[in-house]
């Protein structure tokens, strides 16, 4: 299933970046492909940093912080604080109040990448409904 996802993933950042060619080379504001390709590509390394995040604990969150940050597994904190790995957003998973599993780069960058897919989807519907409307006038004149 990982293996279908991630390529997936790769496949989406490749047409992402075909279609912001294909947008580029004319005008690019003027093309709403290459919006279309600005978000799928920004949709995409969203989703990709939201499964570094999601899975920085491993399969085993007990193991890895004692083996690999050489610290103690601090279940009842966990427990009070909610940073168990469940959220889906903010991600939180943490060993203890001192050592995050999740990297501090994960969360911000999941949020730039997001309003940045919104923003270019905005965008071109906009020079879409722009293009339409502005097409229907010169029609009926």
């Amino acid at each position: 299933m990982f293996n279908l996802v991630f390529a997936a993933l790769v496949l989406a950042i490749l047409a992402g970046l075909l279609m912001l060619r294909r947008g580029v080379r004319r005008r690019w504001r003027m093309q709403p492909i290459a919006l279309v390709g600005a978000a799928l590509t920004a949709g995409s390394f969203s989703v990709a940093v939201w499964g570094v995040g999601a899975f920085a604990g491993g399969v085993d969150v007990r193991e890895t912080c004692e083996l690999n940050h050489h610290t103690n597994y601090d279940q009842a904190w966990r427990d009070r604080t909610g940073a168990d790995g469940t959220s889906l957003f903010p991600l939180a998973n943490a060993c203890n109040e001192h050592i995050s599993l999740v990297p501090a780069w994960v969360n911000p960058t999941i949020v730039v990448l997001a309003v940045l897919t919104v923003s270019a989807l905005a965008l071109a519907l906009f020079r879409i409904a722009y293009a339409i409307v502005h097409r229907k006038k010169l029609v009926s004149a």
